[in-house]
């Protein structure tokens, strides 16, 4: 089993380098996403001109959730750069339009991709950027997920963790004094916020990548070997159903429809959900350190907190996901590849202001730091950090691109047109055939 996944070394090496931060925040996310299609207008694509001619950097990335962030950053670049102009896309319907956007020659120079398989099945397409003068500074957590081959292809966006994000003030309108840490609990949480009559979730299940990639996550970052699981899923001598705490994601699963929205729940967007929540209709939802911002912009006091979501009974087994959501990546075909390299290494000169401040992420780099104004979210993932309660986002390492149709059969499921072995049959038909021959 390869060492660089060993759930043990990954929380030493996440307790090294916030503790090395000096305190503790998209895609897809990142991870996650939602929102619209959004650019800059960026003059004309093409290569440098002659003296005075600008270069047009394409760039694009999945975390939606900063969108206007991403546009301000490169609106800032061209001001500093008046010879380079960045035209920033970002989308929601990532995968498609990545795959589409180089099927029809029109490459981006710089895109963003996730660690292990994702960058893997890229890595004959991406520059080499082991030399860069800011590689030294990645956070050694950070590496692994984007070398291939000896070489290091990525530049990463930040750590990130998720869970239930919780309403304080109705935590205790309700009368619950702790975050549960058993499923039991979460049962009891539920049935009190009832009681009082307030909703418990408005989950954004219209979202893939909520319920096909992050919730989905979960049974299989709680196996004891994540990798060693997913191996033999992956040889045909192990079923997704085998996974120990399936039951668990589906018991947790149904506390959010009978909690919430119920079947409805398959029409609620990234968007709802936050509102929903940020505005105290709702007194928790399933989402990550990336939605501090959105959820400020609407509700500037409110008080709020995250916990792992539990799958068993056991409150030991109960921890935090964390990991990188993605890295940017060069294209090595660019014929500004080297424009490319330079706005990388401003980016990280620049990191406290636009990764920190701006995008409000735990930088993935030891020499920014991240501040208070990250805010309770970021606080809590570092204490599961600190308390070595942390699993890995073992999605990175299913087959390529099956987390976008596992959502179908499971958003199928929370319809009511699937019972559990009907979904999980069709998630392992999925598994089997894109996973590699």
């Amino acid at each position: 089993m390869r060492k660089w996944f060993s759930i043990v070394s990954i929380i030493a090496l996440f307790a090294m380098v916030l503790v090395g931060c000096a305190g503790g925040g998209a895609n897809n996310g990142a991870g996650g996403n939602a929102g619209n299609e959004a650019g800059n207008e960026g003059g004309n694509a093409g290569d440098a001109g002659g003296d005075g001619g600008k270069v047009t950097l394409k760039l694009l990335q999945f975390k939606v959730e900063i969108t206007d962030k991403v546009k301000a950053m490169a609106a800032d670049y061209t001001k500093a750069h008046p010879n380079v102009v960045i035209d920033a896309q970002v989308t929601t319907d990532y995968e498609t339009i990545l795959k589409t956007r180089f099927a029809s020659g029109d490459e981006p120079d710089i895109f963003a991709t996730k660690a292990f398989t994702d960058i893997a099945d890229w890595s004959d397409r991406l520059a080499d950027l082991s030399d860069e003068p800011w590689m030294g500074k990645v956070a050694e957590a950070a590496v692994p997920g984007m070398t291939v081959d000896g070489k290091k292809l990525g530049f990463p966006f930040a750590f990130e963790g998720y869970g239930f994000i919780y309403n304080k003030d109705l935590f205790e309108k309700a009368g619950i004094k702790n975050v549960p840490t058993t499923l039991s609990e979460l049962k009891e949480v539920n049935e009190k916020l009832k009681a009082a009559g307030i909703a418990s979730y408005a989950e954004g299940y219209k979202e893939w990548w909520v319920l096909g990639q992050h919730l989905f996550n979960l049974p299989f970052a709680y196996e004891q070997d994540p990798e060693g699981t997913i191996e033999r899923i992956n040889a045909g001598d192990a079923k997704v159903s085998d996974v120990a705490n399936m039951n668990g994601f589906f018991d947790v699963l149904d506390m959010t429809l009978n909690y919430g929205k119920g079947p409805e729940s398959v029409g609620v967007s990234y968007d709802d959900q936050v509102t929903n929540f940020a505005t105290g209709k709702t007194a928790m939802m399933q989402q990550g350190v990336w939605t501090i911002d959105s959820i400020l912009k609407i509700n500037p006091d409110i008080d709020m907190g995250m916990f792992a979501i539990p799958l068993t009974d056991n409150a030991d087994d109960t921890r935090l996901p964390v990991g990188v959501p993605g890295y940017y990546v060069v294209n090595k075909n660019s014929k500004n590849a080297d424009e490319a390299r330079k706005f990388l290494t401003w980016l990280h000169e620049n990191g406290q202001k636009y990764l920190v401040e701006s995008f409000k992420l735990i930088p993935a780099f030891t020499d920014l730091e991240t501040t208070e104004e990250l805010g309770p979210l970021a606080s809590d993932l570092s204490r599961y950090v600190d308390e070595k309660k942390t699993v890995p986002w073992a999605h990175t390492l299913w087959p390529t691109g099956s987390n976008q149709e596992f959502a179908k059969p499971l958003q199928a499921y929370v319809a009511g047109q699937m019972d559990r072995e009907g979904a999980l049959r069709e998630v392992q038909s999925i598994w089997d055939a894109r996973k590699k021959k």
